[in-house]
């Protein structure tokens, strides 16, 4: 199973193999040797192990849902998406018709009262589809 780029692989094959190399954990089989049979850094099957040791068998099931920090703005302020295709940055007092991250930020923080910087908004304005 060596040079297997495991972000390739399935979420329940890559389950499979987590269960297999703590199954063979359990069978006396070192996590460095566990590292080089499934192809994978020593420092993950270190993380398979210690997943199980907290949560047990369930410790080892594929993780379901999106990672990452939770989004800053409620639903209720999601209204930000309406607001960009209705108004300009005219209307707010800007010399300019486009809206810009840094212009948004500023709208976003004087509307909701949350700080976003220019990168956050990308990321916003791509979760919200509005790009």
């Amino acid at each position: 199973m060596n040079n297997i780029d495991g972000r390739r692989l399935s979420g329940a094959i890559t389950e499979e193999i987590r269960f297999a190399a703590i199954k063979l954990w359990h069978d006396g089989m070192n996590p460095t040797n566990l590292a080089r049979q499934y192809g994978t850094p020593r420092k993950t099957v270190y993380e398979w192990i210690d997943r199980y040791n907290q949560d047990g068998w369930d410790g080892l099931k594929t993780r379901t849902g999106k990672a990452g920090p939770k989004p800053k703005l409620s639903s209720e302020q999601q209204q930000l998406k309406v607001l960009l295709r209705t108004r300009t940055p005219i209307d707010y007092g800007y010399q300019t018709a486009l809206w810009t991250c840094q212009i948004i930020a500023a709208l976003i923080e004087k509307t909701f009262q949350v700080e976003y910087v220019p990168g956050g908004v990308r990321k916003l304005l791509k979760r919200l589809g509005a790009r």
